[in-house]
């Protein structure tokens, strides 16, 4: 079946931080009298990022939008706080509510993000040859502001985050509901991100062809191969999962695994 319809993951494939989050976290925290390494910060950061409930698990807990937006910033602070502490059990801070507001507030404005090479001419060319698109991400919800910043926000008819939905990925009525929006099946829908490989797979079991962004040269060959529409670009190889990351897409309050992304606290 053709593709008509195009939805892509946010962070990690449209954008990423600008710096590592232990260079962002350890300004901050210089700026309040503690100085610690931005390396043991990254480190951290990791860490913390591997244990505990996700993001979008605290955002989709909570019943309404207010309270999904409260949730996933608590979530944000209780991480920060565990980063603080996983570096230096003695740190302590004069106001951590303000750190934390500091801190929080950064990511949420464009600059500290950038493109990925390649996406403005993507996006462009895509909507030119017709296609439908939209996003679906599990970032919490600063994304919006982050998209218009970015001149991202007027590509996309329909978009789907936590916050706004209830749901997260890889959930069957994410995806039904941005088809639905852009009024298209569900078969005609193709996924471009880079979730940790068994999100991926759960999002093609739904019946979207799926790209991992990780396994393409570059983002401009991505128009080919949606003309061709292989589904062997999934992790590399036919839906074959490797073993999943659990915390893929949590993070965005800074990035890094070479150092820690705090986007991917999303996904």
């Amino acid at each position: 079946m053709t593709i008509r319809g195009v939805c892509f993951d946010a962070t990690g494939t449209l954008f990423e931080t600008r710096e590592s989050v232990g260079a962002v976290y350890g300004r901050a925290a210089a700026a309040a009298g503690v100085k610690l390494p931005a390396w043991r910060l990254d480190d951290a950061f990791r860490r913390v990022l591997q244990h505990g409930p996700g993001l979008e698990e605290a955002a989709t807990s909570a019943a309404t939008r207010a309270e999904r937006e409260a949730a996933e910033r608590a979530w944000w602070q209780d991480r920060v706080r565990q980063t603080f502490q996983a570096t230096d059990s003695t740190v302590r801070f004069a106001d951590p509510e303000a750190l934390f507001t500091t801190l929080f507030d950064h990511y949420r404005h464009p600059e500290a993000w950038q493109l990925r090479p390649g996406v403005l001419p993507l996006l462009e060319h895509l909507r030119r040859d017709g296609y439908r698109l939209a996003l679906a991400s599990n970032f919490d919800h600063r994304l919006p502001e982050i998209l218009e910043g970015l001149g991202l926000i007027d590509f996309f008819t329909a978009r789907s985050i936590p916050s706004m939905s209830g749901r997260s990925k890889p959930e069957r009525g994410v995806f039904e509901a941005l088809a639905k929006a852009l009024a298209l099946p569900l078969e005609e829908l193709a996924y471009v991100g880079d979730d940790a490989p068994a999100t991926l797979a759960a999002i093609a079991a739904h019946g979207l062809r799926v790209f991992d962004v990780r396994t393409l040269p570059d983002l401009a060959v991505l128009s080919e191969r949606l003309a061709d529409h292989p589904a062997d670009h999934l992790a590399g190889s036919p839906i074959a999962p490797r073993a999943p990351d659990a915390r893929a897409e949590a993070a965005n309050l800074a990035p890094s695994a070479a150092p820690p992304n705090p986007a991917r606290a999303e996904e």
